[in-house]
This record gives C-alpha cells, structure tokens and sequence, in this order.
C-alpha cells in the first residue's frame, strides 16, 4: 500500500507538472520531502487536520479532482497506517549523491507534552514549512529547516521554540490584542550544532488588519492592530521574520493583513557592551559614592571628638554626607517663617497624584486583556482625578511662580529695590541641573542594560536612542520646542517650560515693586494674553479642551499630536504661572498690610474654591463619554477657563492657609508626614520614567484591567518612585542645594529662600502681621 506520504508527494509533483508551475512557485521541494517525513511518521491526523491540508494545497493551486482523491485515500488509509521508518531529510546533505542518507529516528522526550508531535504540529507544518522555503536569507532558511528537522525528530529544543510563540488567539474579539508567548522560554533556547549554534530570537510582531476610514476615528479600544509574538532562530533578521509571519497568515486568514517588524521588535540574549560612555557614568558614580564615604565618615568624627562645627569649610564638607542629607531630608521640622507650610501638603500630594496618574497611563497603554476595560474606566466621573495629571502639574507651574513671587519681593524690600537677579537665575540652573544630567546618562548608558522583557527592546532602547540625539536640548531647557519628536524623558517637558517661565518672571515681579499700578496692569494683560493664545490655537487647529488619555493613542507620548505640538508648549501653560505670581504678590501685600478678612469674604473665597476646583476636576470625564459631540468653541472655552478657574482655587487655597484660615484643610496640608515627601518631589519626577518604562518593558502578560488592579500597581509605583527619589536626592540633589545655599550666603546675601534668616524688624512685623490674622 502507497503510503499517505509518498501519496501525497506524487499527486502534488503530478499537479505541478501538469500547471507547469514547478519553476514558477516559491515552495521548494524540500516542502515535500519533509512533509512526507512528517506523515509517515505520525498516525494521529484528525478530519480536521486534512481540512487544513486540503485549504494549503488549494492555496498551492493543486487540482482540485487531485485533492479530492488525495482526501479520500487518506481517509480510507489512516486506520491502518503504522509508524514506519523512511529516509530523513538533512538540509546539510541536500543535493548530495550516491551516499546513504542517515535514517532519522524519532526519540520520544520524557519532559515534551504529548501535544507536541501530533495534532499541533501537524496542523501548522504545511504553514510553517512554506514560510520557511520562502525567506530569502539564506542563513535564516537553513536555521528553519534545522527548526523544522528538529520538530520532526522532537528535538526538545525545537519544542520549544515552537512552545515559546503566540498560537491562536485567545479573546481578540473582547480587545485582547497583546499575545507575547512565552518570552523567557524563548530567550533560553541554545543548540550547538556543526555548522552554527541556534539561539531563541523573541519577536513581537505588529499585525494590522485593513480599516474602513470610519474605524480610524473612533480613539477608544486598540484599533485594528494586533501584537503577535513569535520564537524564531537567531539567524533570522526583521525583515525575514516579517516575511515569514506574512506567509504564514496568507494561508490562513488570507491577503487582507500587513505586518510589520522592526529591529527594536526582536530580542535575542547577547553579551553585554560596555561603552566609553558606559564606564564615564560608573566613575561619576564611583567619584560621587568616594566623596560621600569620605563625608560620613567625617561627620561621624567630628559628632564625637569635634567641639566646634561652625565654619562654612565643615558646612561644605557634610553637605555629601549620608548622615547630614538623610536627616535633613526625612526632617519634619519646617522653619518657615512666611506661614507657608500648607505649600509641602500641595506638593507631596501632588506628585503623588502625579505619579499615580503615570502609572495608570502606561498601565491603560501597555499589554492588556480587555482593552475596553480602560474606556470604562475613564468614562467613569468618579475617577475624573486620575485623569486629571494636567491640572496637577499646573499646580507645580502655580506653586513655582507663587513662591519666586513671594520671596522676591521680599528681597526687593530688604535692599530697597536693588537686587542683581543674575546669581538668582544661575544658581538656579546649577542647582536643578547636575541631578537631571545624571538621570539623563543613567537614561543614555546603564537604563536598558538593567533588564529584558517582550517591549523591552521598543521602549527601553528607544529611550535611549532619543535621549543620544537629543540630550543637549535638555539641558539647554528647550526640548518642548526644539527635538519634540525625539524627547528624551517623556515629563522632561515640565522642567523646560518652569525654567523658561522661571526666566521672564524677574521682569513682572519687579514691574509689581517699583510700579504697583503699572506693574499689575502689566501682569494682568500677561494673563488674559495667556489665555487668548490657547484659545485660538485650540480653535483655529480644531485640538483637545485637553489631554485626553485615550490607550492607544499613548503607546509612545512622542508620537501623540497632542502631546508633542499643543500640551508641551510654553505659550499653552503660561496661565497658571502668571496666576502664582499674582497670588504671590496679593498675598505680599496682605501680610504686608496687616489686612484681615471678614467672615463674609471668607465664606465667599471657600464656595469659590471648592466649586471652581471640584468643576475643574470631574468636568474632564464630560469628553470622554460616548455621547459627547466635539465643539471647537467648547473645547477653546475649556483649554483657558479651567486652567483659570483652577488657579484661582490653588491661589485662594494657598491665601487662606497662609493667613491662618485654612481649617481642617490647612491642617491636612500641615501635616508633618507630608514634609519628606515634599523634599522629594524633584527627584521624584526626575526618576517616575524609569518605573513607568521598566513596568511596561518587562512585563510578561497582559494585565486584567480593574480599578483594583490599576490602584495596586499605581500604588507600588509610587512607593518604588519614592524609594529611587530618596536615593537620588542623597547624592546628589541635596548635597547641591546645601552648596548652593553656603555659596548664595558667601556672595549675595541675604538668601533668597523660604528658609531665610531675616533681619529682625521685618521679622518682628511679619509676626504681628501674622498673629493678628490668627486671631
């Protein structure tokens, strides 16, 4: 009796003869001769098994009477078709005569499920085998056929990187759209051979189905994409695995898909490189973890044989220590002397919400089960202040301009109006700066190094790749103009727009001390410039009423419109910087004055702050239901008054805890637990990338999304956020900020800091000042 093998090779030799299409189809002989192989090997093909024979040897252009008859006699074959030896298949040996071919033998492996040589297998090597004759590079072909040899052979390592891929997809139509297979599995895969050793390569490949021009402008779920990953040999580059999962989905869902794979899509597990850049950081880091050594181990003396430690060289000396930083740091102690201790309170819970609100985005955009399930979240009103990150920054913007405002106007009264604002503006520099450099070469030499994952290579690296090309616009505080599309540190935005604000604030807030009248008719028209800007942009380009946080529209924030040309702008977040420094000159003028409020004006300031900063909060989620119709007079309406109406409410919030009003509120906001968070917080924000994109990069499989599971990963986010923050700001940002204050009471006294020794009749009035508000 004809074997099913031997059958089928002939009828399919006989077709092609007969469509003369030998010479001109890519499926090679060696399809044949494996699948032969194959089948006389194996006796466990089911009805549907032949189903799938029958559609790829149609897709093959085999007559169809011919498949027919071939159908019918393997039916009537099976059950009596035994396991029998035949000659195997050697790519290596092909095209070799005279000579015996070695005759394969088909080893059982103890540790392979019993799947892996039947049904499976059989159902996919006709696909399978036909990709492979089609790649073109031949180091990547050969490695197939020796991946194929080795599924027929069960070869354990061939299991599993057969193991290793995505197989059908499991709940695509409830927005599944991320299957990642088993990454560390195939990552693992290692086979020496003669020729060359065949290593696991991870790819995640992008597939995209064809869209109706109606589908692309709906923003909710994941679009018409789906990321399929697959284990392939080493050898293999992107484009040959592009071409291999294309010829694989054309003999089961057709034409109708495209895919695409990039070089950043494939990983496979290499020996570390180590740069000149790489070894730059780690002697900055060395010198740095010397000095601080040095330092404590100083203090330490000193705390117990010393008996004088006040001269600025001891001062300058335990500015790096770990002992001096820590405590100072985790410190609750506050010695404002301004009644602005409420500002910690808004600036520990802010970045808190910041952070949280980081983690819920790249939660949201990263691999997921139910893509649908954000969208629920997000038109929820009650998690309105999750989505709220943008007024939550603008609060950091309003707190910065408040406190220049405040401080500096207290210096234009010490020195009667003389005052070189020149070392304000360098020192400044100088003390943000180093700790932002560092973060960005940590970004640039050791980040992708740390670790691996399936979206490692397509996040991590590219960072890194970003951050190469555009670190200088950084450091220069103008990357939210200039290398927009190529940002590195995706919230590196904020720092650019603060210093460039930070910058031009000196002209109105000394405009305010030498001119009242002037000066307050000249900050006003800023902010109603600051507002129309926004507003007609927003109109005339027809954009947001703000970020909106739809997932698949923040896979990468450098490829959001939004984002990159409106949301990072100056001219778009001037507002509520103009608004903190007014806030900080009425408060001047308050305390200045002894002015005291009536009951009235404060049950009026308390209404208006919590309906504008409750309206400002919740109004967000109005744009994200499916009913809202967009409205280019809405959303310019939106863009200006609510950042308006939320810096009033901050403005109000920050007057009345200063002048001792604040309440129940005020003392939350004074709460001492809230101090070393505060001191955190540049650090904090500096470091939250490298959480967010660690998360996203290793992450395994998808996340089931619920508001549980999203507040639990925010949660750790935010603790891990913190722990790096601390770690950051003892070595380095807080070592600078003490020099930077020896150095500002060396050469421009008084200091210019909430901190500030003041001489003793101004102290004296803003105490009566302040004891008169209490009462």
């Amino acid at each position: 009796m004809i074997s099913i093998g031997a059958l089928l090779t002939i009828a399919c030799a006989v077709s092609a003869v007969e469509h003369n299409i030998i010479n001109n189809t890519n499926i090679d002989q060696q399809v044949l001769k494996r699948l032969s192989t194959f089948l006389n090997a194996s006796g466990t093909l089911d009805p549907r098994d032949i189903a799938r024979l029958n559609r790829t040897a149609q897709n093959l252009r085999l007559d169809k009477d011919l498949i027919a008859k071939l159908s019918e006699t393997i039916k009537n074959d099976m059950r009596n078709v035994k396991k029998t030896e035949d000659l195997g298949y050697n790519v290596y040996d092909d095209g070799a005569e005279g000579g015996r071919r070695e005759q394969p033998k088909l080893n059982a492996v103890d540790e392979s499920p019993d799947y892996a040589s039947s049904v499976v297998l059989a159902s996919d090597l006709l696909s399978l085998t036909s990709a492979v004759a089609n790649v073109k590079e031949k180091v990547c072909r050969e490695q197939g056929y020796r991946f194929l040899d080795g599924l027929i052979l069960n070869k354990r390592w061939a299991l599993r990187m057969f193991d290793a891929s995505a197989k059908s997809p499991q709940g695509l139509l409830f927005g599944s759209s991320y299957h990642l297979g088993n990454f560390d599995e195939c990552v693992g895969i290692e086979e020496p051979g003669a020729g060359v050793t065949v290593e696991g390569q991870y790819c995640l490949a992008t597939i995209k189905w064809r869209q109706r021009e109606e589908s692309k402008k709906i923003r909710t779920g994941r679009g018409e994409t789906l990321r399929w990953a697959v284990c392939v040999p080493s050898g293999c580059d992107a484009n040959a695995v592009a071409g291999f999962v294309s010829d694989v989905l054309s003999h089961t869902v057709g034409n109708s898909t495209g895919v695409e794979v990039n070089e950043k899509d494939c990983y496979t597990r290499k020996p570390m490189i180590v740069s000149k850049l790489d070894i730059a950081f780690l002697g900055i880091m060395l010198f740095f973890g010397v000095i601080l050594l040095f330092t404590t181990a100083f203090e330490m003396y000193s705390i117990r044989y010393m008996k004088r430690k006040t001269s600025p060289m001891y001062d300058l000396i335990i500015s790096f220590s770990l002992i001096n930083n820590t405590k100072k740091i985790l410190s609750t102690k506050q010695n404002n002397s301004l009644g602005l201790e409420c500002i910690n309170g808004i600036k520990a819970l802010a970045m808190i919400f910041i952070i949280a609100g980081h983690a819920c985005l790249f939660i949201g955009s990263g691999p997921v089960m139910d893509a649908e399930a954000w969208d629920r979240l997000i038109r929820d009103p009650a998690n309105a202040f999750m989505l709220n990150n943008t007024l939550l920054v603008d609060t950091f913007l309003f707190l910065s301009a408040f406190l220049f405002s405040r401080l500096l106007l207290i210096e234009l009264d010490k020195r009667r109006g003389r005052l070189n604002v020149l070392p304000i503006l360098v020192f400044r520099y100088i003390r943000v700066t180093p700790a932002y450099m560092i973060v960005i070469l940590f970004y640039m030499t050791w980040l992708p190094k740390i670790g691996e994952g399936p979206l490692w290579e397509g996040r991590l690296r590219l960072e890194q790749e970003r951050c190469m090309d555009s670190w200088w616009a950084n450091i220069l505080y103008v990357n939210n103009y200039i290398k927009t599309e190529r940002m590195c540190m995706f919230q590196s935005w904020y720092l650019a727009v603060d210093t460039q604000l930070f910058f031009v604030a000196p002209i109105f807030i000394c405009s305010l001390w030498h001119w009242r009248r002037f000066g307050s008719i000249f900050t006003a028209v800023a902010t109603f410039v600051s507002l129309v800007i926004p507003t007609v942009i927003t109109y005339k380009e027809r954009l947001d009423p703000t970020l909106l946080f739809y997932a698949k529209e923040f896979t990468d924030f450098a490829t959001n419109f939004y984002f990159v040309e409106a949301y990072i702008r100056t001219h778009m977040k001037m507002t509520p910087y103009f608004m903190g420094i007014l806030t900080g000159y009425i408060l001047h003028r308050i305390q200045l004055e002894n002015y005291e409020f009536s009951n009235l004006l404060k049950t009026f300031g308390w209404l208006t702050s919590i309906v504008l900063g409750t309206v400002t909060t919740f109004s967000v989620s109005l744009f994200y239901q499916d009913w809202y119709e967009y409205s280019t007079i809405e959303a310019a309406a939106y863009i200006s008054l609510h950042k308006f109406a939320w810096s009033i409410a901050n403005g109000w919030l920050i007057v009345a805890c200063a002048t001792g009003n604040g309440g129940i509120l005020g003392k939350l906001l004074t709460w001492k637990f809230l101090v070393p968070i505060a001191r955190l917080t540049f650090c904090a924000y500096l470091v939250n990338g490298i959480i967010e994109l660690y998360y996203v990069g290793q992450l395994r499989h998808p996340l089931h999304i619920t508001f549980f599971t999203v507040a639990a990963n925010a949660i750790s986010h935010i603790v891990l956020t913190f722990f790096l923050a601390l770690i950051l700001c003892i070595i380095f940002e807080s070592p600078l900020h003490g020099i930077e204050k020896i150095l500002l009471r060396m050469f421009a006294r008084p200091v210019l800091s909430d901190n500030a020794k003041q001489d003793v009749s101004c102290e004296t009035s803003r105490n009566t000042s302040q004891s008169k508000l209490d009462m």
